[in-house]
């Protein structure tokens, strides 16, 4: 009886419940997208926590140095022992290593393998697959490589005395066309310069030439291989001045201080929250304002009902009841109509728009569904809790 009559109730006033409707929705979706969108950074940032606040520098060495081969004066250093003797300080290192392989037949590809804990702790967005899930060599590809999942990839390589060898490795994830790449050569540009997005690729942004990422451990130990791209280096008490003086050798064209850094990308992600805030809380007070007017204006129509309803024995709480149902109806459609606006905006601005549903998000929706809720309800119950059946019959 209830939902009946709160179902014609919200059909009587459908221009103004629907108003609200829309403005619920708008909040919902924009509060989704900003979450999402600063959830999608911290995911970035949280990974690699460990790193980013010890002490150290971020060197970026770019590919212009190993000429898209091993070759070349520059130094060549594969592992953190390799680059503590270097550089004469206990160094932990971690990044992407440039292989000197090949796929056959393909000069379109680039072979690169990522240290261990890369692998563990960050998975970039994957079209398809699971990531390095099996004992065996696994194999990660960029959507724009044309290769698929359950591909057998046969890799081709010269040791350093020049004897040519295989290993082959199962493709067993494909990675987003715009997903971000740890360890890749990162980002420097833009309003992200120089915080943790520096640590950041995007899998389309690498100079035309599509990926196949392998895991460290599972390289032969005579392949010749060197770090590139951007390293993360974590040492203390080390003389930076010569530190920066010896990664040029290595093909470093940029560094920055680890401490520095981070001091950038809190305030990076504080600006996302700032910028988030204020629009959130216009649209929730936009949304508020019309559930109010909306539910007063509903109740101030419906009190002669309510007096015959009690009259006839109902109690006053099953009358604020109906006004609670038609906030949940409300609510329900605008998560609804939320929903079909993200998945829409998703699908005509790829990689404009992230969707993140995270725990973060919950709670934020969570927080404006059950305001919007204790608002509606608030309304009819102050209006028909301090009113006597005689007055309620006597409302216009």
């Amino acid at each position: 009886m209830l939902i009946k009559y709160s179902a014609r109730s919200f059909g009587r006033y459908l221009i103004m419940n629907l108003l609200t409707v829309i403005q619920l929705a708008a909040v919902l979706t924009m509060t989704a997208f900003s979450v999402s969108a600063v959830s999608l950074r911290l995911s970035r940032y949280t990974p690699f926590k460990d790193e980013f606040t010890s002490s150290g520098r971020v060197a970026l060495i770019g590919s212009f140095a190993h000429n898209g081969e091993l070759n070349g004066d520059f130094k060549m250093i594969n592992t953190s022992e390799e680059m503590s003797a270097y550089l004469t300080t206990e160094i932990k290192a971690l990044g992407i290593h440039m292989c000197d392989a090949y796929i056959d037949g393909r000069n379109d590809i680039v072979i690169r393998s990522a240290d261990d804990e890369i692998v563990k702790r960050y998975v970039p967005a994957l079209s398809e697959g699971d990531w390095f899930a099996d004992s065996g060599i696994c194999a990660a590809v960029t959507e724009n490589s044309g290769l698929h999942l359950e591909d057998t990839l046969t890799v081709c390589y010269c040791t350093a005395d020049g004897t040519e060898k295989t290993l082959e490795a199962a493709v067993t994830a494909v990675i987003k066309k715009d997903a971000k790449l740890a360890g890749f050569s990162g980002d420097n540009d833009g309003p992200q310069k120089d915080t943790f997005e520096l640590f950041y690729r995007s899998a389309d942004e690498q100079n035309g030439k599509a990926a196949v990422l392998l895991r460290e451990s599972d390289m032969p130990e005579d392949m010749v291989r060197s770090y590139t791209g951007t390293l993360l280096m974590n040492y203390s008490n080390a003389d930076e001045k010569l530190i920066t003086e010896k990664l040029s050798a290595c093909g470093a064209n940029y560094s920055i201080n680890m401490t520095e850094l981070d001091k950038i990308g809190r305030r990076y992600l504080s600006e996302q929250l700032y910028e988030l805030v204020p629009l959130i809380v216009i649209l929730c007070i936009m949304t508020l304002v019309g559930s109010i007017s909306t539910s007063a204006l509903s109740t101030r129509e419906q009190l002669r009902d309510y007096s015959v309803f009690t009259l006839c024995g109902s109690r006053k709480n099953s009358c604020i009841l109906i006004g609670l149902i038609q906030s949940i109806m409300a609510l329900l459609l605008a998560a609804l109509t939320a929903l079909s606006a993200g998945a829409m905006l998703m699908h005509i601005f790829p990689g404009r728009f992230y969707f993140r549903p995270d725990l973060l998000m919950l709670l934020s929706e969570g927080i404006i569904a059950v305001l919007f809720i204790a608002v509606s309800l608030g309304v009819p119950a102050l209006m028909i809790g301090r009113s006597s059946v005689k007055e309620l019959l006597d409302a216009d």
